[in-house]
């Protein structure tokens, strides 16, 4: 009997296990982590994104996850440079982006301090691809339209 007892518990323990081993415990607030891939955030530089440069553009952007509180965003396309923190050189830096009107532009200092973060992602025919995850009302103040 009390074997049968051990046993049980060892097969009901065992999914627990492997779910803590794997990482599958993560918490809502480390989507943001997920989603920006193994690569360190970057810490100088120059970002750029194509388009209107508002919380609500951003939060509807091609492949960017809103987080539950309909402000935290991942995964949100842009171009970066480490090369540069000189807002005037933001054009060129364009690869894969070219031909829109309007452009945001800020630093990777200027967003990190706003509790965003950056992270190089970079896609076939474009290196210069990044990834910009934080609080979208935070980045709307700081990735603004230039010049």
């Amino acid at each position: 009997m009390n074997h049968y007892r051990l046993s049980t518990k060892c097969i009901l323990a065992a999914p627990v296990l492997a779910m803590l081993l794997t990482g599958c415990t993560k918490q809502e607030s480390d989507t943001q982590e997920l989603a920006l891939g193994a690569n360190p955030p970057l810490k100088t530089g120059l970002v750029v994104r194509a388009g209107q440069c508002s919380a609500t553009a951003f939060k509807n952007g091609s492949g960017v996850h809103v987080g539950s509180d309909g402000n935290t965003i991942s995964g949100l396309s842009v171009n970066c440079t480490t090369n540069t923190s000189n807002k005037a050189a933001y054009a060129s830096y364009l690869t894969g982006i070219g031909g829109y009107s309007q452009y945001c532009v800020s630093t990777i200092a200027g967003l990190n301090k706003a509790g965003a973060k950056v992270v190089t992602d970079p896609i076939p025919g474009n290196p210069e691809h990044c990834l910009l995850s934080g609080k979208a009302s935070k980045i709307a103040g700081k990735l603004t339209k230039y010049p």
